[in-house]
């Protein structure tokens, strides 16, 4: 039997971009999948699109929180009514290529990988995106920090281009940290990986990632300086318990660096 296929969508401000990402999703070549789209109590229709398309497709199911809590409890209420075998975490202002789900299965399955990772297109040219190579490979945990942790690469610390290992999360109980406003993926992703073995990278494009000038990730203030070396703690505290530890703290050390460099020069 094949296995079920979970992808999370929170959902906040959506009714611009949600009918061309969940159609996209229920477009994939593989069907064994369900669709949770977590309403994150918006302000505007995108509730209401959300039940549109859960009533049009019987694989969708519109989540809907009491109260705005933010992306992160979002995607914990994902994972909290997760049936499926794998997850994956698609954003709802980005849209995947048919083949997005079926290539993860693929790679989960042949390469009895914990976490496949995919190539991916970069709509908006805030980032790189990566290049359509045929080259895929098997990464070491240590390899699989690195890429996550620095801030460059293909790999680096998003969830949309990666596909996880339900399993894991449930014996681990994984979920993502409300207390932080950004890098909440990255975090994830570095618990994560602490707690498998086997990764797996396939350079192929699959995924839009839809970049605005006005994003928060794009955008450096106060709060998010803040934020961010927050985060960067609680990586710090994580990755401890690594084999690595120490050259994986030395580009913790680069990336906090960086970051202040970039905040005292917006001042």
């Amino acid at each position: 039997m094949q296995p079920l296929v979970t992808i999370i969508v929170p959902v906040y401000k959506a009714v611009d971009y949600l009918d061309r990402c969940v159609a996209s999703l229920c477009r994939q070549t593989y069907e064994n999948m369900e669709i949770l789209l977590v309403d994150d109590a918006s302000p505007d229709e995108s509730g209401t699109y959300a039940d549109f398309w859960a009533s049009a497709d019987g694989r969708v199911r519109a989540l809907h929180q009491p109260e705005n809590q933010g992306v992160s409890a979002a995607r914990n209420r994902g994972l909290d009514e997760a049936n499926g075998d794998y997850v994956c975490f698609v954003d709802s202002d980005d849209w995947c290529e048919p083949d997005y789900i079926s290539h993860f299965v693929t790679n989960m399955t042949e390469q009895k990988a914990e976490l496949a990772c995919c190539g991916y297109f970069a709509d908006g040219g805030l980032i790189k995106a990566t290049v359509n190579k045929p080259l895929s490979r098997h990464l070491t945990q240590g390899e699989m920090l690195q890429d996550i942790i620095k801030p460059g690469g293909d790999i680096r610390g998003f969830l949309w281009n990666k596909c996880y290992s339900m399993a894991i999360i449930r014996e681990r109980q994984l979920r993502f940290d409300t207390e932080l406003s950004v890098m909440e993926d990255q975090l994830f992703n570095v618990t994560y990986i602490r707690d498998a073995n086997v990764f797996w990278y396939d350079a192929y494009q699959t995924y839009h990632y839809v970049t605005h000038g006005t994003s928060a990730s794009h955008n450096l203030s106060a709060k998010t300086f803040a934020s961010e070396m927050a985060a960067l703690d609680k990586i710090s505290d994580v990755i401890q318990e690594s084999d690595l530890r120490l050259s994986l703290q030395k580009l913790l050390a680069s990336n906090r660096t960086s970051l202040n460099d970039a905040f005292k020069n917006k001042e």
